[in-house]
């Protein structure tokens, strides 16, 4: 059975994952700290069945988060919020 709430969370999760192991990896070698967005959604959701609703659900992300922000150019970076989650994560 699907389970839309769910998925959100398995999404969000996912992301942020992928976020804070760029962000590590981006300050451990004095590289940027703002990704790709397309980047990010490639290497986090690859192997995930429904693209279609991992679209939608990543379209809803994009629209607000304590934990990141949105740039130009299809960017994205972490907030202080999102690199003290992070921080927990360790």
């Amino acid at each position: 059975m699907n389970n839309p709430e769910k998925d959100e969370v398995t999404i969000r999760n996912r992301l942020m994952i992928e976020l804070c192991k760029r962000q590590r990896d981006a300050e451990r070698n004095g590289r940027p700290t703002e990704f790709n967005f397309i980047d990010v959604w490639e290497s986090a959701f690859a192997s995930f069945q429904n693209k279609g609703y991992v679209d939608v659900s990543l379209e809803r992300l994009r629209g607000g988060s304590d934990y990141f922000e949105h740039l130009p150019n299809d960017m994205i970076r972490l907030t202080e919020s999102g690199k003290k989650y992070c921080g927990e994560l360790d």
